[in-house]
């Protein structure tokens, strides 16, 4: 009887133990694609500070004539949590509902605890600032945050 009243402690104590790897697991990239976009003091989880793109895309569309070239764009990236994970940002200049501009994705692998950033190249063909000038343009893409082999998010930026 004792036996029996053992194993059963022994299987709930197990039970709780994975119910808390799991949620250790989905709530690290759910809580870092949301922190940001909270404005929280300190970000959670697994993601990437959104917010430092549009001051530098504006500087870009801002130069006037030096718009013809290559552009770096760097994102800062975080991973406050206990399991490696993987970032991913890819943007797009988007026209009238078209993407005519997309950028080589920039992945960063992020240890526990550990920071860096994404570096975008935006280059500007002369072709592509014909197509763009004038026009009115928004910036949109796609990010993608990852823990391992557990779980993978993928968000569609706005446009």
């Amino acid at each position: 009887m004792n036996g029996i009243r053992a194993g059963k402690y022994a299987f709930r104590a197990a039970s709780i133990l994975v119910e808390i790897l799991i949620l250790v697991i989905v709530a690290g990239p759910i809580a870092g694609a949301l922190s940001p976009e909270l404005g929280a003091q300190h970000s959670l989880g697994l993601g990437i500070e959104l917010q430092s793109i549009q001051p530098q895309v504006q500087q870009i569309f801002s130069s006037g004539s030096t718009l013809n070239g290559t552009h770096e764009i760097s994102v800062p990236a975080f991973n406050n949590w206990p399991l490696s994970g993987k970032a991913s940002l890819t943007l797009a200049i988007v026209e009238a509902g078209q993407t005519i501009y997309q950028t080589q994705p920039a992945t960063l692998q992020l240890a526990p605890f550990q920071s860096g950033d994404l570096n975008l190249l935006m280059v500007f063909s002369p072709a592509l600032i014909a197509q763009i000038e004038g026009q009115t343009v928004g910036i949109g893409g796609s990010m993608s945050l990852s823990e391992g082999q557990f779980l993978t998010i993928s968000v569609s930026l706005s446009r």
